[in-house]
Parts: C-alpha cells; sequence; structure tokens
C-alpha cells in the first residue's frame, strides 16, 4: 500500500512538474498591435504615446476574425493559415478615417488583395511565446502580443 502510494506521489510530481513549451502555433483568441515595420524606411512603429486603446485582432473557430482600430470596426473576417502561411480574404469594416498606425495594420489585412499576382503570395506568421509576427511580401509586417 505505502509503496503503491509512493508511486503514485512520484508520478503526480513529474506530470505537475512538466511545463507547456512556449512555442505555440495556436493564433486563437485576441491580439494587440504592438508594433508596426516598415520595410521602406527600415523603421519601427510604435502606437501613439497616450492612446487609451489598442487595435486588436481577434482570430476565432472556423477560420474567422473581428476586431478594432483605433478608429474603426472589423467583423466577419475570413482568412485560410495552411502552416506558416496565412491568407486574409474578406471582411466588413466601418468607414472612418484611419490614423498611420490603424492604415499598416489594414495594409496587412489586405496584402493579398493589394497584390497584382494571381494567385497572391501568403503572409507568414511566426509565433513565439506571446508575440506573433505577420510578416507580408508588401510593405509593412507587424508584431502583435496576445492578450
Amino acid at each position: 500500500m505505502k509503496q503503491s502510494l509512493l508511486i503514485g506521489l512520484i508520478f503526480l510530481l513529474i506530470f505537475s512538474s512538466c511545463q507547456k513549451n512556449n512555442e505555440s502555433h495556436e493564433i486563437n483568441g485576441s491580439w494587440k498591435l504592438a508594433e508596426v515595420f516598415d520595410k521602406t524606411t527600415n523603421t519601427v512603429n510604435y502606437p501613439p504615446a497616450g492612446s487609451n486603446m489598442n487595435i486588436v485582432i481577434t482570430f476565432l473557430d472556423a477560420n474567422k476574425f473581428a476586431g478594432h482600430t483605433f478608429r474603426n470596426t472589423l467583423t466577419d473576417g475570413n482568412y485560410t493559415q495552411n502552416g506558416n502561411a496565412i491568407f486574409f480574404k474578406n471582411f466588413s469594416m466601418t468607414r472612418i478615417g484611419e490614423d498611420q498606425f490603424g492604415e499598416s495594420f489594414l495594409s496587412v489585412l489586405n496584402a493579398c488583395s493589394l497584390q497584382s499576382a494571381v494567385p497572391c503570395s501568403p503572409s507568414k506568421i511566426s509565433i513565439q511565446g506571446n508575440l506573433m509576427r505577420i510578416m507580408t511580401p508588401l510593405r509593412y509586417d507587424i508584431t502583435l502580443r496576445r492578450l
């Protein structure tokens, strides 16, 4: 009896001490825009100082997404993911003029439709811990932080 209890305790300690690998490729959930890399000027842009809002995208089940910028709401979004390749398809959006930070975020979501090549080159995603980077073949790449 004592031996069974001891073995059970050892297994409990072993399994409870195991940690999940931080490198997940699961994109479901909400992510806020942390920075925009402008490949044309080789500069990194951050959210405007003093902003009390975030630009957020939420990846939902069934390859759907929604979110908001500082000025607009995104709904009914669809995307396709194949490994680290991602195609943002269509989405609905309110139509209020964006600031530069919001425009660069939206250009990443519209990267496929902005390309003249058919089929378009997909954006690539890389997730490390709570950061996701979306790299496009166009001007902007973005880094998002999991909420």
